[in-house]
Protein backbone atom coordinates (compact mmCIF):
# COMPACT_ATOMS: atom_id res chain seq x y z
CA UNK A 1 0.00 0.00 0.00
CA UNK A 2 2.81 2.33 0.87
CA UNK A 3 4.13 2.31 -2.91
CA UNK A 4 0.35 4.53 -3.65
CA UNK A 5 1.22 7.20 -0.63
CA UNK A 6 3.23 9.92 -1.80
CA UNK A 7 4.23 12.32 0.92
CA UNK A 8 5.25 15.00 -2.01
CA UNK A 9 3.59 15.23 -5.56
CA UNK A 10 4.77 17.67 -8.31
CA UNK A 11 2.44 19.08 -10.98
CA UNK A 12 3.38 20.98 -13.94
CA UNK A 13 1.35 24.38 -13.94
CA UNK A 14 1.75 25.06 -17.68
CA UNK A 15 -0.71 27.77 -18.21
CA UNK A 16 -3.85 29.63 -16.17
CA UNK A 17 -6.12 27.06 -16.98
CA UNK A 18 -3.90 24.13 -15.97
CA UNK A 19 -3.90 26.40 -12.41
CA UNK A 20 -7.67 26.78 -12.20
CA UNK A 21 -7.69 22.79 -12.53
CA UNK A 22 -6.00 22.15 -9.56
CA UNK A 23 -7.80 24.59 -7.56
CA UNK A 24 -10.84 22.89 -8.86
CA UNK A 25 -9.86 19.71 -7.86
CA UNK A 26 -8.93 20.28 -4.37
CA UNK A 27 -12.31 22.21 -4.28
CA UNK A 28 -14.27 18.77 -4.30
CA UNK A 29 -11.72 17.45 -1.90
CA UNK A 30 -11.57 19.96 0.91
CA UNK A 31 -13.58 19.39 3.86
CA UNK A 32 -14.60 21.56 7.18
CA UNK A 33 -11.72 21.34 9.37
CA UNK A 34 -9.00 21.24 6.51
CA UNK A 35 -5.86 23.77 6.39
CA UNK A 36 -4.71 24.51 2.84
CA UNK A 37 -1.04 26.22 3.39
CA UNK A 38 -0.20 28.55 -0.22
CA UNK A 39 3.42 28.52 0.59
CA UNK A 40 5.94 30.31 -2.42
CA UNK A 41 7.63 33.55 -3.14
CA UNK A 42 6.10 36.66 -4.42
CA UNK A 43 4.75 36.92 -7.21
CA UNK A 44 4.24 32.59 -7.11
CA UNK A 45 0.99 32.99 -7.80
CA UNK A 46 -1.09 32.18 -4.38
CA UNK A 47 -3.11 34.57 -4.30
CA UNK A 48 -4.18 33.73 -7.80
CA UNK A 49 -4.76 30.33 -6.95
CA UNK A 50 -6.71 31.05 -3.65
CA UNK A 51 -9.32 32.88 -6.29
CA UNK A 52 -9.69 29.88 -8.42
CA UNK A 53 -10.06 28.07 -5.07
CA UNK A 54 -12.92 30.11 -3.75
CA UNK A 55 -14.47 30.29 -7.21
CA UNK A 56 -14.46 26.63 -7.38
CA UNK A 57 -16.17 26.43 -3.93
CA UNK A 58 -19.01 28.69 -5.31
CA UNK A 59 -17.57 32.00 -4.20
CA UNK A 60 -19.17 34.36 -7.59
CA UNK A 61 -17.47 37.68 -6.17
CA UNK A 62 -14.42 38.89 -6.29
CA UNK A 63 -11.33 37.77 -3.85
CA UNK A 64 -8.92 40.66 -2.83
CA UNK A 65 -5.63 39.48 -1.49
CA UNK A 66 -5.87 39.89 2.69
CA UNK A 67 -2.65 41.03 2.82
CA UNK A 68 -3.69 44.02 4.56
CA UNK A 69 -6.55 42.68 6.72
CA UNK A 70 -4.98 39.83 6.97
CA UNK A 71 -7.97 37.82 6.60
CA UNK A 72 -11.18 37.80 4.58
CA UNK A 73 -14.21 35.59 5.38
CA UNK A 74 -16.32 33.77 2.43
CA UNK A 75 -19.87 32.21 3.92
CA UNK A 76 -21.32 31.68 0.65
CA UNK A 77 -18.76 28.75 -0.38
CA UNK A 78 -19.57 24.75 -0.05
CA UNK A 79 -18.08 25.01 3.60
CA UNK A 80 -16.68 28.46 5.42
CA UNK A 81 -13.57 29.51 4.27
CA UNK A 82 -11.49 31.74 5.98
CA UNK A 83 -8.41 33.22 3.27
CA UNK A 84 -5.37 34.71 5.57
CA UNK A 85 -2.19 36.34 4.72
CA UNK A 86 0.53 36.39 7.16
CA UNK A 87 2.77 38.30 5.73
CA UNK A 88 2.60 41.24 7.75
CA UNK A 89 1.95 39.78 10.76
CA UNK A 90 4.30 41.00 13.38
CA UNK A 91 3.37 37.80 15.86
CA UNK A 92 1.31 34.58 15.61
CA UNK A 93 -0.54 35.91 18.49
CA UNK A 94 -2.35 38.58 16.01
CA UNK A 95 -4.44 35.38 14.55
CA UNK A 96 -6.37 34.73 17.80
CA UNK A 97 -8.52 38.10 17.49
CA UNK A 98 -8.53 38.01 13.50
CA UNK A 99 -11.16 34.40 14.21
CA UNK A 100 -8.27 32.00 12.75
CA UNK A 101 -9.11 29.24 16.12
CA UNK A 102 -12.67 29.37 14.72
CA UNK A 103 -12.23 28.46 11.53
CA UNK A 104 -9.72 26.18 12.39
CA UNK A 105 -12.24 24.32 14.52
CA UNK A 106 -15.40 24.60 11.91
CA UNK A 107 -14.21 26.17 8.74
CA UNK A 108 -11.78 25.76 6.15
CA UNK A 109 -8.68 28.17 6.33
CA UNK A 110 -6.61 29.20 3.31
CA UNK A 111 -3.51 30.52 4.48
CA UNK A 112 -0.64 32.40 2.40
CA UNK A 113 2.67 33.14 4.12
CA UNK A 114 1.26 30.08 6.65
CA UNK A 115 5.07 30.00 8.18
CA UNK A 116 4.47 33.14 9.92
CA UNK A 117 1.17 32.14 11.46
CA UNK A 118 2.39 29.89 13.97
CA UNK A 119 0.91 26.69 15.65
CA UNK A 120 -2.60 26.74 13.85
CA UNK A 121 -1.01 26.87 10.21
CA UNK A 122 1.73 24.51 11.03
CA UNK A 123 2.34 22.11 7.98
CA UNK A 124 3.43 19.57 11.19
CA UNK A 125 -0.03 18.86 12.02
CA UNK A 126 -2.05 15.77 12.88
CA UNK A 127 -5.04 14.69 11.44
CA UNK A 128 -8.21 14.89 13.00
CA UNK A 129 -8.21 10.63 13.58
CA UNK A 130 -5.03 8.92 13.53
CA UNK A 131 -5.57 5.85 11.42
CA UNK A 132 -7.34 5.51 8.21
CA UNK A 133 -11.38 5.04 7.30
CA UNK A 134 -12.54 4.13 4.58
CA UNK A 135 -14.57 6.97 2.41
CA UNK A 136 -14.29 9.15 5.94
CA UNK A 137 -12.96 12.36 5.13
CA UNK A 138 -10.49 12.59 8.33
CA UNK A 139 -9.47 16.04 7.49
CA UNK A 140 -5.89 17.40 8.31
CA UNK A 141 -3.22 19.69 6.23
CA UNK A 142 -2.45 20.29 2.83
CA UNK A 143 0.69 22.67 1.84
CA UNK A 144 0.88 23.79 -1.50
CA UNK A 145 4.29 25.03 -2.93
CA UNK A 146 3.88 26.87 -5.99
CA UNK A 147 7.19 27.84 -7.68
CA UNK A 148 8.40 29.76 -10.67
CA UNK A 149 11.83 28.07 -12.55
CA UNK A 150 12.63 30.13 -15.59
CA UNK A 151 9.30 29.56 -17.88
CA UNK A 152 7.85 26.81 -15.79
CA UNK A 153 5.11 27.10 -13.20
CA UNK A 154 5.01 23.97 -10.59
CA UNK A 155 2.58 23.15 -7.71
CA UNK A 156 4.03 20.67 -4.97
CA UNK A 157 1.51 19.06 -2.54
CA UNK A 158 2.38 17.90 0.77
CA UNK A 159 0.03 16.52 2.82
CA UNK A 160 -1.06 15.20 6.38
CA UNK A 161 -1.50 11.03 5.58
CA UNK A 162 -4.86 11.78 5.29
CA UNK A 163 -4.67 14.61 2.16
CA UNK A 164 -1.95 11.86 0.73
CA UNK A 165 -5.47 9.11 0.54
CA UNK A 166 -7.19 12.11 -1.12
CA UNK A 167 -4.88 13.17 -3.25
CA UNK A 168 -5.25 9.42 -5.38
CA UNK A 169 -8.15 10.98 -6.44
CA UNK A 170 -6.75 13.80 -8.72
CA UNK A 171 -6.86 11.71 -11.84
CA UNK A 172 -10.44 10.65 -11.39
CA UNK A 173 -11.21 14.69 -11.16
CA UNK A 174 -9.24 15.35 -14.01
CA UNK A 175 -5.67 16.53 -12.96
CA UNK A 176 -2.97 14.60 -14.29
CA UNK A 177 -0.13 13.62 -11.97
CA UNK A 178 2.87 13.35 -14.18
CA UNK A 179 5.30 9.60 -13.79
CA UNK A 180 2.96 8.77 -10.37
CA UNK A 181 0.80 6.09 -9.78
CA UNK A 182 -1.49 7.62 -6.98
CA UNK A 183 -3.87 4.39 -6.99
CA UNK A 184 -3.53 0.65 -7.80
CA UNK A 185 -6.14 0.57 -10.95
CA UNK A 186 -8.59 -1.88 -10.82
CA UNK A 187 -7.95 -4.03 -14.21
CA UNK A 188 -9.24 -7.68 -15.30
CA UNK A 189 -5.35 -8.32 -15.70
CA UNK A 190 -4.29 -7.98 -11.94
CA UNK A 191 -7.02 -9.80 -10.90
CA UNK A 192 -5.86 -12.41 -13.26
CA UNK A 193 -2.34 -12.05 -12.21
CA UNK A 194 -2.95 -12.06 -8.08
CA UNK A 195 -4.99 -15.51 -9.09
CA UNK A 196 -2.73 -16.87 -10.78
CA UNK A 197 -0.14 -16.84 -8.63
CA UNK A 198 -2.47 -17.47 -6.13
CA UNK A 199 -4.03 -20.91 -8.02
CA UNK A 200 -2.42 -21.21 -11.25
CA UNK A 201 -3.11 -20.32 -14.48
CA UNK A 202 -5.88 -21.90 -16.01
CA UNK A 203 -6.93 -23.62 -12.80
CA UNK A 204 -10.33 -21.27 -12.39
CA UNK A 205 -13.09 -19.42 -13.74
CA UNK A 206 -13.51 -15.37 -12.30
CA UNK A 207 -17.60 -14.41 -12.21
CA UNK A 208 -16.37 -10.12 -11.63
CA UNK A 209 -18.85 -8.38 -10.21
CA UNK A 210 -19.41 -4.75 -9.60
CA UNK A 211 -19.01 -2.76 -6.18
CA UNK A 212 -21.07 -1.05 -4.00
CA UNK A 213 -20.99 2.35 -3.08
CA UNK A 214 -17.12 1.97 -2.07
CA UNK A 215 -14.13 1.38 -4.43
CA UNK A 216 -13.85 -2.03 -4.21
CA UNK A 217 -15.17 -4.92 -6.27
CA UNK A 218 -16.18 -8.97 -5.94
CA UNK A 219 -15.70 -11.64 -7.91
CA UNK A 220 -16.44 -15.36 -7.45
CA UNK A 221 -13.80 -17.71 -7.90
CA UNK A 222 -15.25 -21.68 -9.32
CA UNK A 223 -12.19 -24.17 -8.62
CA UNK A 224 -11.68 -27.36 -10.93
CA UNK A 225 -13.17 -29.47 -8.41
CA UNK A 226 -16.18 -26.96 -8.40
CA UNK A 227 -15.59 -25.25 -5.29
CA UNK A 228 -15.77 -21.77 -4.79
CA UNK A 229 -14.03 -18.73 -3.71
CA UNK A 230 -14.64 -14.92 -4.05
CA UNK A 231 -11.99 -12.32 -4.35
CA UNK A 232 -12.30 -8.77 -2.93
CA UNK A 233 -10.28 -6.29 -5.29
CA UNK A 234 -9.69 -3.14 -3.02
CA UNK A 235 -7.70 -0.99 -4.92
CA UNK A 236 -5.36 1.46 -2.03
CA UNK A 237 -4.53 3.74 -1.10
CA UNK A 238 -8.30 4.80 -0.27
CA UNK A 239 -9.34 0.92 0.49
CA UNK A 240 -7.27 -0.69 3.07
CA UNK A 241 -7.44 -4.82 2.91
CA UNK A 242 -5.20 -5.22 5.56
CA UNK A 243 -8.34 -3.77 7.95
CA UNK A 244 -10.66 -6.54 6.99
CA UNK A 245 -7.62 -9.02 7.41
CA UNK A 246 -7.02 -7.63 11.18
CA UNK A 247 -11.02 -7.47 11.86
CA UNK A 248 -11.87 -11.40 10.58
CA UNK A 249 -9.25 -12.50 13.29
CA UNK A 250 -10.42 -10.26 15.99
CA UNK A 251 -14.47 -11.55 15.24
CA UNK A 252 -13.29 -15.53 14.45
CA UNK A 253 -11.44 -14.96 18.33
CA UNK A 254 -14.78 -14.30 19.47
CA UNK A 255 -16.73 -17.34 18.14
CA UNK A 256 -18.20 -15.09 15.50
CA UNK A 257 -18.13 -16.35 11.96
CA UNK A 258 -16.20 -14.46 9.25
CA UNK A 259 -15.27 -15.70 5.48
CA UNK A 260 -11.98 -17.20 5.80
CA UNK A 261 -8.69 -15.80 4.30
CA UNK A 262 -7.11 -18.18 2.02
CA UNK A 263 -4.61 -15.63 0.35
CA UNK A 264 -3.92 -12.22 0.63
CA UNK A 265 -1.45 -9.20 -0.99
CA UNK A 266 -2.15 -6.53 1.24
CA UNK A 267 -0.04 -3.97 -0.27
CA UNK A 268 -1.99 -4.47 -3.41
CA UNK A 269 -5.16 -5.06 -2.07
CA UNK A 270 -6.32 -8.32 -3.04
CA UNK A 271 -8.01 -11.01 -0.56
CA UNK A 272 -9.46 -14.68 -1.83
CA UNK A 273 -11.80 -15.45 0.96
CA UNK A 274 -14.29 -18.34 1.53
CA UNK A 275 -17.53 -18.24 -0.18
CA UNK A 276 -20.43 -17.38 2.04
CA UNK A 277 -22.83 -17.86 -1.31
CA UNK A 278 -24.96 -15.44 -1.49
CA UNK A 279 -27.86 -15.47 0.26
CA UNK A 280 -28.09 -12.13 2.67
CA UNK A 281 -30.22 -11.53 5.54
CA UNK A 282 -31.98 -8.71 3.03
CA UNK A 283 -32.59 -11.56 0.84
CA UNK A 284 -34.29 -13.64 3.09
CA UNK A 285 -36.68 -10.46 3.78
CA UNK A 286 -37.74 -10.17 0.98
CA UNK A 287 -40.58 -13.31 0.91
CA UNK A 288 -42.57 -10.94 3.49
CA UNK A 289 -42.04 -12.24 6.71
CA UNK A 290 -39.83 -10.24 9.52
CA UNK A 291 -37.58 -13.48 9.84
CA UNK A 292 -37.93 -12.17 13.68
CA UNK A 293 -35.78 -15.34 14.75
CA UNK A 294 -32.51 -14.25 12.58
CA UNK A 295 -33.10 -10.88 13.83
CA UNK A 296 -32.42 -12.67 17.46
CA UNK A 297 -29.39 -14.45 16.36
CA UNK A 298 -28.02 -10.99 15.39
CA UNK A 299 -29.24 -9.27 18.35
CA UNK A 300 -27.13 -12.31 20.17
CA UNK A 301 -24.15 -11.11 17.98
CA UNK A 302 -23.93 -7.61 19.74
CA UNK A 303 -24.08 -9.40 22.68
CA UNK A 304 -21.35 -11.22 22.65
CA UNK A 305 -19.53 -8.24 20.94
CA UNK A 306 -20.19 -6.15 23.47
CA UNK A 307 -19.17 -9.06 26.18
CA UNK A 308 -15.78 -10.23 24.49
CA UNK A 309 -12.71 -8.46 25.87
CA UNK A 310 -11.34 -5.61 23.58
CA UNK A 311 -8.75 -6.89 21.19
CA UNK A 312 -5.64 -4.75 22.24
CA UNK A 313 -5.47 -4.05 18.38
CA UNK A 314 -8.78 -2.88 17.82
CA UNK A 315 -9.33 1.07 17.06
CA UNK A 316 -11.51 2.71 19.45
CA UNK A 317 -14.58 4.94 18.36
CA UNK A 318 -14.65 8.03 20.10
CA UNK A 319 -16.31 12.08 19.58
CA UNK A 320 -14.05 12.62 16.79
CA UNK A 321 -14.97 9.61 15.24
CA UNK A 322 -18.52 10.64 16.18
CA UNK A 323 -18.37 14.09 14.55
CA UNK A 324 -16.08 12.61 11.60
CA UNK A 325 -19.51 11.04 10.89
CA UNK A 326 -22.05 14.13 11.54
CA UNK A 327 -20.14 16.73 9.88
CA UNK A 328 -20.50 14.67 5.97
CA UNK A 329 -23.69 15.84 6.45
CA UNK A 330 -22.64 20.16 6.23
CA UNK A 331 -19.47 19.13 3.75
CA UNK A 332 -22.10 17.83 1.58
CA UNK A 333 -26.43 17.65 1.85
CA UNK A 334 -26.81 21.25 3.00
CA UNK A 335 -24.68 22.67 0.05
CA UNK A 336 -26.75 20.66 -2.13
CA UNK A 337 -29.90 21.78 -0.27
CA UNK A 338 -28.48 25.73 -0.54
CA UNK A 339 -27.92 25.93 -3.55
CA UNK A 340 -24.18 25.31 -3.24
CA UNK A 341 -24.15 27.56 0.01
CA UNK A 342 -23.00 25.32 2.82
CA UNK A 343 -23.48 25.75 6.27
CA UNK A 344 -21.63 29.13 8.14
CA UNK A 345 -19.62 29.09 10.72
CA UNK A 346 -21.97 29.74 13.51
CA UNK A 347 -23.90 27.06 11.74
CA UNK A 348 -21.04 24.65 11.67
CA UNK A 349 -20.13 24.92 15.60
CA UNK A 350 -23.72 24.63 16.29
CA UNK A 351 -24.18 21.35 14.60
CA UNK A 352 -20.98 20.05 16.56
CA UNK A 353 -22.53 21.42 20.04
CA UNK A 354 -25.87 19.30 19.60
CA UNK A 355 -23.93 16.22 18.77
CA UNK A 356 -21.47 16.45 21.26
CA UNK A 357 -24.64 16.82 23.32
CA UNK A 358 -26.24 13.63 21.73
CA UNK A 359 -23.07 11.32 21.73
CA UNK A 360 -23.64 11.62 25.81
CA UNK A 361 -26.46 9.58 25.15
CA UNK A 362 -24.79 6.71 22.94
CA UNK A 363 -21.84 6.63 24.79
CA UNK A 364 -23.84 5.32 28.36
CA UNK A 365 -24.43 1.82 26.54
CA UNK A 366 -22.32 -1.25 26.73
CA UNK A 367 -19.79 -1.16 23.97
CA UNK A 368 -17.97 -3.32 21.55
CA UNK A 369 -15.83 -4.26 18.69
CA UNK A 370 -19.21 -3.12 16.40
CA UNK A 371 -18.63 -4.12 12.61
CA UNK A 372 -19.96 -0.33 11.74
CA UNK A 373 -21.62 -1.32 8.59
CA UNK A 374 -24.26 -3.88 10.37
CA UNK A 375 -27.29 -3.86 8.19
CA UNK A 376 -28.78 -6.81 6.28
CA UNK A 377 -26.88 -6.88 3.07
CA UNK A 378 -23.95 -7.69 5.55
CA UNK A 379 -25.16 -10.51 6.97
CA UNK A 380 -25.26 -14.05 5.12
CA UNK A 381 -27.05 -16.51 6.38
CA UNK A 382 -25.19 -19.60 5.87
CA UNK A 383 -27.39 -22.33 6.58
CA UNK A 384 -31.51 -22.96 7.62
CA UNK A 385 -31.12 -22.71 11.39
CA UNK A 386 -31.02 -19.32 12.68
CA UNK A 387 -27.93 -19.71 14.88
CA UNK A 388 -24.23 -17.55 15.33
CA UNK A 389 -22.58 -20.20 13.56
CA UNK A 390 -24.79 -19.70 10.71
CA UNK A 391 -24.49 -16.30 10.39
CA UNK A 392 -21.28 -15.08 8.06
CA UNK A 393 -20.39 -11.17 9.10
CA UNK A 394 -18.92 -9.15 6.01
CA UNK A 395 -18.29 -5.44 4.81
CA UNK A 396 -16.54 -5.29 8.93
CA UNK A 397 -12.80 -3.38 7.96
CA UNK A 398 -14.05 -0.54 9.52
CA UNK A 399 -15.21 -1.73 12.73
CA UNK A 400 -14.23 0.05 15.74
CA UNK A 401 -15.00 -0.77 19.64
CA UNK A 402 -18.07 1.66 20.07
CA UNK A 403 -21.60 1.90 21.90
CA UNK A 404 -23.65 -1.19 21.12
CA UNK A 405 -26.47 1.35 19.79
CA UNK A 406 -24.12 2.32 17.18
CA UNK A 407 -24.83 -1.42 15.04
CA UNK A 408 -28.19 -1.72 16.37
CA UNK A 409 -29.69 1.41 14.96
CA UNK A 410 -28.41 0.66 11.54
CA UNK A 411 -29.78 -2.63 12.30
CA UNK A 412 -33.21 -2.10 13.02
CA UNK A 413 -33.06 1.32 10.93
CA UNK A 414 -32.14 0.54 7.56
CA UNK A 415 -32.19 2.47 3.83
CA UNK A 416 -33.48 -0.87 1.99
CA UNK A 417 -35.72 -2.41 4.52
CA UNK A 418 -39.31 -1.28 5.20
CA UNK A 419 -39.62 -0.31 9.05
CA UNK A 420 -40.99 -2.74 11.18
CA UNK A 421 -42.07 -1.26 14.67
CA UNK A 422 -42.71 -4.88 16.00
CA UNK A 423 -39.38 -6.36 15.05
CA UNK A 424 -37.47 -3.17 16.62
CA UNK A 425 -39.13 -2.85 19.71
CA UNK A 426 -38.83 -7.24 20.27
CA UNK A 427 -34.71 -6.70 19.65
CA UNK A 428 -34.51 -4.18 21.78
CA UNK A 429 -36.25 -6.18 24.50
CA UNK A 430 -34.04 -8.78 24.13
CA UNK A 431 -30.70 -6.42 23.70
CA UNK A 432 -31.94 -4.46 26.77
CA UNK A 433 -32.57 -7.50 28.88
CA UNK A 434 -29.02 -9.30 28.19
CA UNK A 435 -26.89 -6.47 28.36
CA UNK A 436 -28.57 -5.38 31.47
CA UNK A 437 -29.22 -1.57 30.60
CA UNK A 438 -32.58 0.22 30.56
CA UNK A 439 -35.22 -0.43 27.66
CA UNK A 440 -35.93 3.11 27.28
CA UNK A 441 -32.42 4.40 27.23
CA UNK A 442 -32.05 2.02 24.71
CA UNK A 443 -34.69 3.35 22.85
CA UNK A 444 -32.99 7.18 23.40
CA UNK A 445 -29.44 5.73 22.49
CA UNK A 446 -30.68 4.35 19.02
CA UNK A 447 -32.87 6.96 18.06
CA UNK A 448 -29.96 9.35 18.49
CA UNK A 449 -27.53 6.78 16.74
CA UNK A 450 -29.79 6.49 13.79
CA UNK A 451 -30.54 10.04 13.03
CA UNK A 452 -26.67 10.25 13.35
CA UNK A 453 -26.05 7.43 10.64
CA UNK A 454 -28.70 9.20 8.59
CA UNK A 455 -26.50 12.30 8.38
CA UNK A 456 -23.25 10.40 7.51
CA UNK A 457 -25.47 8.46 4.73
CA UNK A 458 -27.63 11.51 3.19
CA UNK A 459 -23.61 13.42 2.94
CA UNK A 460 -22.19 10.43 1.55
CA UNK A 461 -24.88 9.62 -1.02
CA UNK A 462 -24.74 13.29 -2.09
CA UNK A 463 -20.64 13.36 -2.11
CA UNK A 464 -21.06 10.21 -4.46
CA UNK A 465 -23.08 11.88 -6.59
CA UNK A 466 -21.27 16.12 -6.58
CA UNK A 467 -17.93 14.71 -6.34
CA UNK A 468 -17.23 11.05 -7.82
CA UNK A 469 -20.16 11.52 -10.59
CA UNK A 470 -21.68 8.25 -9.32
CA UNK A 471 -25.72 9.81 -8.61
CA UNK A 472 -27.23 6.22 -8.97
CA UNK A 473 -27.17 5.46 -5.26
CA UNK A 474 -28.46 8.66 -4.26
CA UNK A 475 -31.47 8.45 -7.18
CA UNK A 476 -32.11 5.38 -5.33
CA UNK A 477 -31.77 6.08 -1.72
CA UNK A 478 -32.09 9.82 -0.65
CA UNK A 479 -35.30 9.94 0.01
CA UNK A 480 -35.44 6.55 2.02
CA UNK A 481 -32.36 7.95 4.31
CA UNK A 482 -34.93 10.81 4.79
CA UNK A 483 -37.78 8.45 5.55
CA UNK A 484 -35.46 6.88 8.31
CA UNK A 485 -33.93 9.95 9.83
CA UNK A 486 -37.31 11.32 10.24
CA UNK A 487 -38.04 8.55 12.49
CA UNK A 488 -36.07 9.90 15.23
CA UNK A 489 -37.59 13.30 14.69
CA UNK A 490 -40.14 13.23 17.54
CA UNK A 491 -37.49 12.46 20.00
CA UNK A 492 -37.38 15.31 22.42
CA UNK A 493 -33.75 15.11 22.66
CA UNK A 494 -33.16 15.52 19.40
CA UNK A 495 -35.61 18.43 18.61
CA UNK A 496 -33.31 21.03 17.92
CA UNK A 497 -31.37 18.45 15.06
CA UNK A 498 -34.59 17.93 13.23
CA UNK A 499 -35.70 21.69 13.71
CA UNK A 500 -32.31 22.18 11.76
CA UNK A 501 -32.34 19.59 9.48
CA UNK A 502 -35.87 19.61 8.42
CA UNK A 503 -36.67 22.64 6.37
CA UNK A 504 -33.35 20.99 3.60
CA UNK A 505 -35.62 17.68 3.23
CA UNK A 506 -37.28 19.36 0.18
CA UNK A 507 -34.59 21.62 -1.52
CA UNK A 508 -32.40 18.71 -1.31
CA UNK A 509 -34.68 16.37 -3.07
CA UNK A 510 -35.61 18.53 -5.36
CA UNK A 511 -31.61 20.05 -6.32
CA UNK A 512 -30.99 15.89 -6.68
CA UNK A 513 -33.76 15.62 -9.43
CA UNK A 514 -32.73 18.50 -11.03
CA UNK A 515 -29.09 18.21 -11.27
CA UNK A 516 -29.04 14.29 -11.86
CA UNK A 517 -32.66 13.88 -13.33
CA UNK A 518 -33.20 9.54 -13.62
CA UNK A 519 -32.04 8.68 -17.26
Amino acid sequence: MERYIHPELRLPLPNLAATAALAGALAKLVVIGDVLRLVGDLGAGKTTFAQHLLAALGHAGEVPSPTYTLVQAYDDTRVPVLHVDCYRTKHPDELLALGVPEYRAHGLIVAEWPDLGGPLLAAEQPDWVGYHLVNLENYGVLTIELRVDGEARVAVLRGSPAWQRRLSLLPSLGVTVPNVLLARPQTAAGRMAFLDGVLGAGTYTLDHRDGDWSGRSYGRVTLADGSTRMLMDAPPPIENAGSYVTVAEQYRAMGLRTARIDAQDLQEGYLLTEDFGDTTLWHALQDGSDHRAWYGVTGEMLVRQCQSATPPTARLYGPRDWWLEAVRWLNWYLPLARGGRGATLEEVAQWQRLWAEAYSLVAAMPSGLMMWDCQSPNLMLLGAEPCLENLGIIDHQDARVAPVAQDAALLLRNIRTQPDDAREAWVLDRLAQDLAVPRDDLQLALEVASLHHSCRILGGLVRLAVRDNRPAPAQAFLARTWAVAKQSFACPQLAELAAFMAPTEAPGLAALRQQFPVA
